[in-house]
């Protein structure tokens, strides 16, 4: 059996989206009626009264191609967290999947912004896209952590492990494994492949 796979979603996970993205509506005019860590609904019209659905989505697709989303803030601890797992589990291969549009700039922006990470692979997919496809092919042989829960649900259909990275917009979600930080991500990663995938690492 093949080394497992960790998988990690970028915004919300890796990157601070958010922390990036409700400053950038506020320059361009908009007014949040909530401040970051407030925000309890990933839906962009709950937070930014009377713009419409479509318009979120095209200012989604907009940001994506900006400085400001090519600087976006990493999760603390994060960094080191994934520095920590690959000193310790060198045979893992660690990558990022998120779904952040379809844009080249994009993915050049996406790049560039998590280059210290130092990632094994990272795919971009359009946005709102459909995990599945790029998640089946890891099966049972590993971890996926994300932020939304439709997500977790995809991986764990194809028979990953997942994790649910706790924000303040999923804080209504339960589930098995909840990081409330990288600390607590990282520790369960390490139970994860030390634990239940101990035969992966077998000569």
């Amino acid at each position: 059996m093949s080394s497992p796979t960790i998988i990690l979603d970028v915004d919300g996970v890796l990157l601070d989206y958010l922390g990036g993205f409700v400053p950038w509506t506020v320059s361009r005019g908009y007014t949040p009626t909530k401040r970051v860590h407030e925000i309890d609904d990933w839906e962009i019209d709950s937070w930014l009264p009377g713009i419409p659905h479509e318009e979120a989505r095209k200012l989604i697709g907009e940001f994506a191609t900006t400085e400001e989303f090519g600087r976006l803030p990493m999760i603390p601890g994060a960094l080191e967290a994934i520095s920590n797992l690959r000193e310790a589990f060198p045979h893992v291969r660690i990558g990022a999947l998120t779904a952040a549009g379809h844009d080249p700039r994009t993915a050049q922006l996406r790049r560039a912004n998590l280059e210290k990470f130092q990632l094994d692979f990272l795919t971009v997919l359009p946005i709102g896209a459909s995990k599945k496809d790029h998640l089946i092919d890891v099966g049972a042989n590993g971890v996926f952590i994300d932020d939304l829960m439709h997500h977790i649900r995809t991986a764990e259909e194809v028979g990953l492990a997942t994790i649910l990275f706790r924000r303040s917009y999923n804080a209504h979600e339960t589930h098995h494994r909840i990081a409330n930080d990288w600390s607590e991500a990282a520790a369960m990663i390490e139970r994860i492949l030390g634990e239940e995938m101990p035969r992966s690492f077998a000569a």
